[in-house]
């Protein structure tokens, strides 16, 4: 990064750094060091801890904002490198490569790997040759005690690893090849928790075995549907990727770390929801990205050294060193014309220029990134053209000294193979799901290290770096074909010629790993599952077979339920405070209206905020008041009482106004009522949300009998109807209320006053066809959706005295039937993206009165998010409760 002559900032505290340190390396590079951001600032360093006004006015001011990491570069004069080759100037070769190529049989190549000096062994010089030379030899004489030997000393190397082949938990979504035709990355994208990342592996093509995973890249590689997401650097020692969905970042192809993070990024598309159109540099350290700015050219050129950037080039001067040039061809040039790079942008080979397609003019313009000047491009300067893009599905063919290899990548496998003989030198399917719990299932450790794998359709596995591997014993020709030992990361060593240590289970792998590492994971994991065993054992074979069965019983009740719906928001924070104490809001009203005041008690403790309890406390009370339970209904509404004062605010008012309202005129206080009542109606029409509120207060009003008072707020002059009327997400659950409770007299009322044939909701189909009204079902919703015979027939059947369904349903046979059959295609879809299809069988589940399956499924449910767990299991019970998705009024 050149900083002669600019003005840096630094921000924050930087761990392990002084800021004095700091100014005065920067000042010795030539920066001027300021001690606040101003117009005239160049670039900003923020350390961890600076967050807030001061980062958020540089980055308004277009201001480049970087992190530790490129500060501590740019003080130590050089960037991270990534180069793979290791320095043998003036060293000499462990064994004379000569020597080895013409040694004449196994015994004569023994004794000179014998005789070699392997402290001497350079990977990048030494292995090619020596594999090469096995390689031939293998293929006269087997493995011989020379490949052995051979290969004890590589697996001696501290870069030797067990390897194998199955990072990707979804479905490859991209790939490229090396410059160099060594290697090919593939990518994926994220599963069902984006944070969770995506992988990005490395395999060798000559030897058609993965070297490397780069596992936990955030966000995934790329977005589904996106091209040209993986870039290779002209040296092939750095890779460079789109992604967590807007960055772009470059990553050491042969490193090494559980959470891989990339050497260097940029997040410079303020926000954009898809990968940017982008070209990595021939050097790999800098990069074209298509973005909104304030040039006429809408990129930017950033540096992507070290460390990470953050940058808004919407709010940067035309002028700024990073975005390109403003000087066009006079007939290119069109007042307030924009060229947006729909083709992204080739580099020169020498990173000098950069070329830009017009599609206007179909021709290619070339940027000098020196003098930024934009000229159309000669005869003698258009890029070369580039191969065809590779396509998931296409194949891709490079040439070696034996011919050459022909890779081909689909979404869930790759295929190395000898194109003049059609020999397949491997072969990978991923995203298999053997039946059964994977060797460590529910190992945080294992998981993390990505140990177990499927060997096919029925086996699990899991390999070690140690070379330990948990398989049948049988399976050892099946292990041969896919693992290997990764040398530096970057080279294949056959695992055939030794050194794989198969055992038959963990409690055999615990005693042959050491003590560090993942051995002390699986250690710990024997010990866990030998207890739960014994108990397991304890139980019997009839009960543990019974266990093995899915679903399982139907014991659960909905007590059952409402608790797991309760605790399934304990564990969240307060930022979900919204959607938690409204869906125990609802929950509190559904045991109420149930005649449960103890489970409704329970329910208004768990509510986390004092408006929302309070406003939950009164309509509780209402409700139950309504039904008789005085006591109760009074006991409830004393914490409503005594506190609602100090909880409104200009936000609530006609909410929680309502609610008191509502509970004042059930327990027989009119006048109370009417006071709250007029206070609640006031309050509406200033929210912007208006018939949210208003539709709580004609809840209220109705409850209590005031149709008249209701109904004069849903009557709106045609004007305001038109323009302000209810969405029909929300005033669906209020119709359903409606239905629910037999006032179909007021639903259609309210159906011809706020809402149009076109946005009736849907949800009404199901009720009405409950209720036995085909009739409704014509006249009311015929012209919104399409209604299957099914229903109408149902629905004249029920008209004619069969019974309705109850609530909860009970499950029949065919229902069991159904979920076992959904519950085994579940097992088959891969752990990475079961989420959805996992609510998706709760609420199956749950339609048909299933509560133990639900209840079963939804622990395989995140619980730190309420889209995930918390809203299956509120979902479910208002499936189960009410027949309906949707919470109930």
């Amino acid at each position: 990064m050149e900083l002669r002559g600019k003005t840096a900032v630094l921000m924050g505290r930087f761990p392990g750094l002084s800021r004095a340190t700091a100014k005065a390396g920067l000042e010795a590079r030539g920066a001027r060091v300021s001690s606040a951001v101003s117009g005239r600032t160049d670039v900003v360093f923020a350390a961890p801890d600076a967050r807030g006004p001061k980062v958020g006015k540089a980055s308004m001011l277009g201001i480049p904002v970087y992190d530790t990491n490129t500060l501590r570069a740019v003080l130590k004069g050089a960037t991270q490198h990534s180069d793979a080759d290791e320095s043998t100037a003036g060293t000499a070769p462990f064994a004379d490569h000569a020597s080895l190529a013409s040694a004449t049989g196994p015994e004569t190549l023994l004794g000179l790997l014998q005789q070699a000096d392997w402290s001497a062994f350079v990977t990048g010089r030494d292995l090619l040759p020596l594999r090469d030379r096995l390689l031939e030899l293998e293929r006269t004489h087997g493995v011989t005690e020379a490949h052995r030997f051979a290969t004890d000393r590589i697996r001696a190397l501290d870069g030797t690893r067990l390897q194998h082949p199955y990072g990707h938990i979804t479905e490859i979504e991209s790939y490229a090849l090396s410059p160099c035709g060594r290697y090919l990355a593939t990518g994926s994208w994220v599963g069902d928790d984006y944070h969770r990342g995506g992988a990005l592996q490395i395999w060798e093509v000559p030897t058609g075995r993965c070297v490397n995973v780069l596992d936990h890249i955030q966000g995934g590689v790329g977005w589904p549907g996106h091209d040209d997401v993986i870039q290779w650097s002209a040296d092939s020692t750095r890779v460079g990727l789109a992604y967590n969905t807007n960055e772009v970042g470059v990553f050491d192809p042969f490193g090494g770390a559980t959470y891989t993070r990339p050497l260097a990024s940029a997040s410079v598309t303020d926000g954009g929801n898809r990968p940017p159109e982008w070209a990595l540099a021939p050097d790999g350290r800098s990069a074209f990205i298509g973005t909104g700015c304030s040039g006429a050219i809408q990129g930017c050129v950033v540096p992507l050294e070290a460390g990470s950037l953050f940058w808004l080039p919407g709010y940067a001067s035309p002028s700024h060193p990073y975005l390109l040039g403003e000087t066009f061809p006079e007939d290119f040039w069109e007042k307030g014309d924009e060229l947006w790079l729909e083709s992204g942008a080739d580099w020169s080979q020498d990173g000098s220029r950069l070329y830009v397609y017009d599609h206007r003019h179909r021709r290619n313009l070339v940027v000098d990134l020196l003098s930024r000047h934009v000229s159309w491009a000669t005869e003698d300067e258009e890029p070369e053209d580039d191969e065809p893009e590779a396509a998931i599905g296409d194949a891709a063919q490079v040439a070696d000294e034996s011919g050459g290899v022909r890779i081909s990548v689909g979404p869930t496998g790759v295929t190395f193979q000898r194109p003049d003989t059609g020999e397949v030198l491997s072969e990978f399917t991923f995203l298999l799901e053997p039946p059964g719990p994977r060797i460590f299932e529910d190992d945080y450790a294992c998981e993390e290290g990505n140990v177990d794998f499927a060997l096919d359709a029925e086996t699990w596995c899991a390999a070690f770096e140690e070379g330990v591997v948990i398989a049948p014993p049988d399976r050892r020709e099946a292990l041969e074909a896919v693992l290997t030992w990764s040398v530096d990361r970057r080279f294949a060593w056959p695992v055939r010629w030794g050194g794989l240590d198969v055992v038959p289970d963990a409690r055999t792998a615990a005693e042959r790993l050491g003590e560090d590492g993942l051995g002390f994971f699986v250690r710990r994991y024997v010990e866990r599952s030998a207890a739960a065993g014994a108990e397991h054992a304890a139980k019997g074979n009839a009960e543990a077979l019974e266990e093995g069965a899915w679903p399982p019983p139907d014991t659960a009740t909905l007590d059952d339920l409402f608790s797991a719906a309760k605790d399934s928001v304990s564990s969240l924070g307060s930022g979900w405070n919204f959607a938690v104490d409204e869906s125990l809001r609802h929950a509190a009203r559904l045991r109420a209206r149930r005649g449960e005041p103890e489970g409704a008690a329970e329910l208004l403790e768990a509510i986390r905020d004092a408006d929302e309890r309070v406003a939950a406390s009164a309509e509780v009370a209402m409700v139950l008041a309504g039904a008789g339970l005085t006591r109760q209904a009074r006991t409830a509404f004393d914490f409503a009482e005594s506190d609602v004062e100090a909880v409104l605010n200009a936000h609530n008012v006609a909410r929680v106004a309502s609610a008191v309202a509502g509970a004042h005129h059930a327990l027989g206080d009119t006048a109370a009522a009417d006071t709250w009542f007029t206070r609640a109606r006031e309050a509406i029409e200033p929210e912007t949300n208006a018939w949210q509120n208003r539709l709580a207060v004609i809840w209220a009003l109705t409850e209590c009998g005031r149709v008249d008072e209701a109904r004069s707020l849903w009557t709106l002059p045609e004007e305001d109807r038109r323009i302000n009327g209810p969405h029909s997400l929300r005033c669906e659950p209020w119709l359903l209320h409606l239905l629910s409770t037999g006032r179909l007299d007021l639903a259609e009322e309210f159906m011809e006053a706020c809402v149009p044939p076109r946005n009736r909701p849907s949800g009404m189909i199901q009720a009405l066809v409950e209720l036995g009204r085909p009739d409704l079902l014509r006249s009311w919703l015929s012209d919104s959706w399409y209604i299957p015979d099914e229903s109408y027939e149902r629905a004249q059947a029920i008209a004619d005295g069969a019974p309705r369904r109850p609530l909860p349903p009970t499950p029949t046979d065919e229902d069991v039937a159904a979920l076992a059959a959904a519950h085994a295609e579940l097992l088959r879809t891969p752990r990475a993206k079961r989420e959805r299809p996992t609510e998706e069988l709760i609420a199956q589940a749950a339609d048909c009165g299933h509560l133990s399956a639900v209840l079963d499924l939804l622990g395989n449910l995140p619980d730190d998010d309420y889209n995930d767990r918390p809203k299956a299991a509120f979902s479910a019970l208002w499936r189960a409760t009410t027949g309906h998705y949707y919470a109930p009024w």
